[in-house]
């Protein structure tokens, strides 16, 4: 404060003057000046009283705790209870020297000046204060120790035994066998703890648990109190669990590590032999989190195509992985998902007319590296679709458009009808959009107009009500060209003979050609033969020859003709015949032999086809007449047939069946064969298509054959009856109908 607490007059000042205080207390620390009043500044002593909370020995809030036994002037710090250790010196108890010029607090730090720590004056945190470094004295610490002194201001003594000698920077150096502080210890002396295999950097994942090791050798061991791990913030965290063999390795635990957490942890150890730290990098990077939910790009009855739409996310990269998460939306189900690679993804096998969430969930490298999902998205299936029409056909009308048609729609439904036709050119490699038509169901023909002239499109169509039908496969069709064909090409001629030989050509596609033209004459001759070969696809490039002369050469022409005209003629290909092979003489009796073996084959062939067919139609009489008489006395007298909500109801008047059996009818016209699937002895499996409440699908038609006995018949009713009281059932196959025609049953 600059006040005066003790004064004497200048000529009573003795050589040393003592200013004692008796109780000391926190407030009486601070800097103290002694000089003369009225004198100059610049000539005034400065000291410094530091006044520790505690008493002597102890730390703590309370100054309850007792301190260890700091060596080589170290003072206990009153708050954490470690010893604070003179530059120089290092340890739990500062009992490692470090050496000339060494500092810090594992004496990694040296002084770097020609005369090393001379005049160096370091100040450490209180209750320390401030000294010279080790084997320095004076006030500007510019004197070495005396002999048999050492250390901090060299006010520590050596006491050295066992032929030890003094060292003014380290103290006693100890003879081969002896350590300690004054050579009083016998056996190998104490190692200062090294930190080895420390991981850096270190990237972990927010949320993650964190398990660093610290492994350290050293003479002694340390210990798990000896361990402890500084993270970024300077908390101090103690060892877990550690193990011991030949090194001691610490485990720590942090639950969970956030982005607070980055920045220099240090890994610190300290025995009685030393102190030793090492700091590592950690990095804590939070999992990416897409910012939009995901987009529809196409749908369909069983589909969806769902674009990813995770470019921008929060969080950190790069992103390694992406799952696309879905679920139906109105049931109670867990999360499905499914690995992207692309920025879209088609999902197949979805039910129809149904709602499902979707979301999208980002990953990067590392444990917990998967990111919270992101926003939700809903998107429904289509209903399901009507089928493509039939008998599409697609063939050129002109150079500018082409004739569309189908057979005429037999739906019967309420919903509105609309024919939808897809159309582009196959050679637009992706720069022109398909153009899409919509026309009323009713119509069965498309005129499709405003198109290039020799040019290959592709179409397809689809029936559309309030939901999209199936598209059916493409049509490719040509239009008309424009100018007059390129004669074909690559002519040749083969398998020549003496009266006949083959020509074959290539054609060129596009150019509508409808014919092709073949010429020839015998050379020399002036009027050509011709030929006129009406083809309706480039796909016939070979003609047959025949009626040549023997031994003559031809001259051959080959034109094309499109709704143009005739392609230039091409240059004359010259054909030559073999010359006439004469078949072996065969006498007049000799041919008469042959006709009369053939005849007799002949009628033989005839009888026995006769006596088969006749053979045949007795069994077919037969089998009838057996039908009849089963179906009269067993199945049934008289079928009731009555028609209730779309079924009929088939009475039996059978012993076991008092009931009468209801089915769903099916109109014979609305079912379709197609290949037989399955055969037995007296009963067969046909692939059918049918319509069966406006809508086509495919099933299995199972009939009884010709010759299938009354029992089998009677079999046959059974199953039926079983059928239609089973009802549906997903595991089962399951009754669509039956259909009654000319007294047989098909189920």
């Amino acid at each position: 404060s600059g006040s005066f607490i003790h004064s004497v007059p200048r000529h009573e000042v003795p050589g040393e003057l003592e200013v004692s205080y008796p109780q000391v207390q926190p407030q009486d620390a601070g800097v103290y000046s002694a000089r003369y009043i009225g004198g100059n500044l610049f000539t005034s002593a400065y000291t410094r009283l530091i006044v520790r909370r505690c008493e002597a020995e102890k730390w703590g809030p309370s100054c309850s705790f007792h301190c260890p036994s700091c060596t080589n002037n170290g003072i206990c710090h009153e708050d954490s209870g470690e010893c604070i250790c003179p530059p120089g010196f290092m340890g739990k108890t500062c009992e490692k020297a470090c050496g000339a010029n060494t500092f810090g607090k594992t004496c990694e730090e040296t002084c770097k000046e020609n005369y090393g720590c001379r005049n160096f004056m370091f100040c450490l945190p209180d209750p320390y204060g401030c000294s010279c470094a080790t084997g320095w004295m004076g006030l500007e610490c510019d004197k070495e120790c005396k002999p048999g002194f050492y250390g901090s201001d060299c006010k520590l003594k050596c006491n050295c035994h066992n032929r030890g000698t003094c060292d003014r920077f380290k103290g006693c150096i100890c003879s081969f066998g002896w350590h300690g502080p004054q050579c009083e210890k016998k056996g190998s002396a104490d190692l200062s703890p090294q930190i080895v295999n420390l991981l850096d950097p270190v990237e972990l994942n927010s949320g993650v648990e964190f398990k660093p090791f610290c492994i350290a050798t050293g003479m002694p061991l340390p210990k798990s109190e000896e361990f402890k791990l500084l993270k970024q913030d300077g908390t101090v965290l103690r060892p877990d669990e550690i193990s011991t063999s030949n090194r001691s390795e610490a485990m720590f635990r942090i639950n969970r590590v956030l982005p607070g957490d980055t920045g220099t942890w240090v890994c610190s150890v300290q025995t009685v032999a030393g102190m030793a730290e090492k700091p590592f990098q950690v990095t804590v990077k939070v999992p990416p989190v897409p910012q939009y939910a995901p987009r529809l790009t196409d749908r369909g009855h069983n589909f969806l195509i769902i674009d990813i739409n995770a470019e921008l996310h929060n969080g950190d990269g790069p992103v390694v992985s992406t799952k696309l998460l879905y679920k139906p939306a109105k049931h109670y189900q867990s999360w499905m998902s499914v690995e992207v690679k692309g920025s879209t993804k088609r999902l197949d096998n979805l039910e129809p007319k149904t709602e499902y969430q979707f979301c999208v969930q980002l990953s990067r490298q590392g444990e917990g590296g998967e990111g919270h999902p992101g926003p939700q998205a809903s998107f429904t299936t289509a209903a399901l679709g009507l089928p493509p029409p039939e008998g599409i056909t697609l063939f050129p009308k002109s150079m500018t458009s082409l004739n569309l048609s189908w057979h005429p729609l037999t739906l019967r439904t309420e919903d509105d009808i609309r024919v939808e036709v897809e159309r582009k050119s196959v050679n637009d490699n992706g720069d022109e959009s398909s153009v899409i038509t919509q026309v009323p169901g009713n119509m069965s023909t498309l005129i499709i107009k405003d198109l290039e002239p020799r040019q290959q499109y592709m179409c397809r169509v689809r029936v559309n009500t309030r939901s999209q039908g199936e598209w059916s496969n493409y049509l490719y069709a040509w239009t008309f060209s424009d100018r007059i064909p390129p004669a074909p090409n690559n002519i040749r001629f083969s398998n020549t003979t003496d009266t006949s030989s083959v020509i074959s050509w290539t054609a060129a596609e596009g150019h509508s050609i409808s014919s092709i033209i073949i010429s020839y004459k015998i050379y020399g001759k002036a009027e050509y033969n011709h030929i006129d070969i009406i083809i309706k696809n480039t796909s016939i490039t070979q003609y047959h020859l025949k009626g040549l002369e023997p031994d003559t050469v031809y001259q051959v022409q080959i034109n094309a003709q499109n709704n143009i005209g005739l392609s230039n003629p091409n240059t004359s290909f010259e054909l030559k015949t073999l010359p006439e092979t004469k078949a072996p003489y065969e006498s007049k009796g000799g041919k008469m032999l042959l006709i009369a073996i053939l005849g007799s084959a002949g009628m033989t062939c005839v009888t026995i086809l006769l006596a088969f067919l006749i053979m045949l139609q007795l069994k077919r009489a037969n089998f009838q007449r057996r039908m009849a008489q089963a179906f009269q006395n067993v199945v049934r007298e008289e079928p009731a047939l009555q028609f209730n909500s779309g079924t009929l109801t088939l009475s039996r008047k059978a012993k076991n069946s008092p009931d009468p059996t209801i089915y769903p009818v099916l109109e014979w016209n609305d079912i379709k064969f197609q290949d037989v699937i399955g055969e037995g002895n007296f009963g067969q499996v046909l692939k059918a298509r049918i319509k069966k409440d406006g809508l086509r699908m495919d099933a299995a038609i199972k009939r009884m054959k010709e010759y299938a006995s009354k029992d089998d018949h009677r079999d046959f009713a059974g199953e039926l009856e079983v059928l239609c009281k089973l009802g549906h059932h997903p595991n089962i196959i399951n009754l669509l109908g039956a259909c009654e025609h000319r007294g047989k049953i098909l189920l």
